[in-house]
């Protein structure tokens, strides 16, 4: 589904000089852009700006108000949705698959219920990428279901014991948004509208089940017409569809949680729970942190069979950053690489 690796290959763009703005990033790269279009928005203390380079699929459309799939942008809302349910006292970080799928559950390895939410949430859980029951590759998500996934969970056993490095796990985010949800006796998508877009003021993002809230920029592979993604099971891991001008909203959510009636569950969501790498780098719940504590930075980058996107919020510095794209000839990071 997503390039895991992917996430953190821009990093380097976050913490040196950046000689060009977004824009010009994103239009430098547009000889390599076969079709489709990069959308851009940044936020700084000089200004907002919102640029499309390529074609648009409507230009009659601000390049703001055009849907993308986003991809794994989706895990730090699941991750956000988590936060709610602890400060709800629905759960605790440390609340086990275990204890929320019941004693009626059999595992073949005892060892996957004693995975905890925050384990999951921070891919630390020692899942793999994707369950051995997934077939037909970025099609088979329209048809992957909550009970093929509890059917692996039953069957599935974990290489070693823990703790467990981090290793970026669809499944598991996937796992998480469903128990989550089970706790507020509703689907994930309901919850993730009800819980997050709305108290964000997100009214152009929408689960990919649901009618596009706008022009939905269609998807590309390479030169050729692509496939729009939907999703079962897999909807908390990234089923998501959002415009520029909702993701610059939601970035600076994450950079001023105070403003937001969201506050108490951005913060405990973008703590730092765990390791994403030998080097220092951490993981919130959902969103990889970056960088000195000076500039520290919110990243995530996604990609679905004809989408790419990537997410950079650094709030000491008030900046934001999102890339939207309907190729899937680069990665969102790389335009944030562009900038140097």
């Amino acid at each position: 589904m997503f390039r895991a690796l992917a996430i953190l290959a821009g990093l380097l763009a976050v913490f040196s000089g950046q000689a060009k703005t977004l824009a010009e990033a994103a239009e430098s790269l547009s000889p390599k852009l076969p079709a489709g279009c990069i959308v851009t928005a940044e936020l700084t203390p000089q200004g907002t700006r919102f640029a499309l380079t390529g074609q648009s699929p409507d230009p009659t459309q601000a390049p703001e108000t055009l849907v993308f799939e986003i991809a794994s942008l989706t895990k730090i809302f699941t991750g956000i949705l988590l936060a709610e349910a602890v400060l709800e006292k629905k759960v605790t970080l440390d609340t086990s698959v275990g204890e929320l799928l019941g004693p009626d559950f059999k595992y073949t390895d005892a060892r996957v219920g004693r995975i905890t939410l925050k384990q999951l949430s921070t891919h630390t859980s020692g899942l793999p990428r994707m369950p051995d029951n997934f077939v037909n590759g970025f099609k088979g998500y329209a048809s992957y279901d909550e009970a093929q996934m509890l059917a692996w969970l039953a069957k599935v056993e974990l290489k070693q014991n823990g703790p467990h490095a981090c290793s970026y796990s669809n499944i598991g985010v996937s796992l998480l948004g469903y128990l989550v949800a089970k706790q507020y006796g509703k689907p994930w998508t309901e919850c993730i509208l009800e819980k997050v877009c709305k108290p964000l003021g997100l009214t152009h993002t929408q689960p990919s089940h649901l009618p596009s809230l706008g022009t939905l920029a269609p998807p590309y592979s390479g030169d050729k017409p692509g496939i729009v993604t939907t999703f079962q099971a897999f909807a908390p891991a990234g089923s998501l569809r959002s415009t520029a001008a909702d993701m610059l909203k939601f970035g600076q959510a994450l950079a001023h949680p105070e403003r937001t009636p969201l506050k108490d569950a951005l913060t405990l969501a973008l703590q730092p729970h765990a390791d994403s790498n030998p080097n220092g780098g951490k993981v919130g719940l959902g969103a990889f942190r970056a960088g000195p504590p000076e500039r520290l930075a919110y990243v995530h980058d996604g990609a679905t069979a004809g989408y790419r996107s990537s997410i950079q919020v650094m709030p000491a510095q008030d900046t934001v950053r999102i890339v939207l794209m309907n190729n899937n000839t680069m990665e969102g990071s790389d335009v944030l690489k562009a900038m140097k």
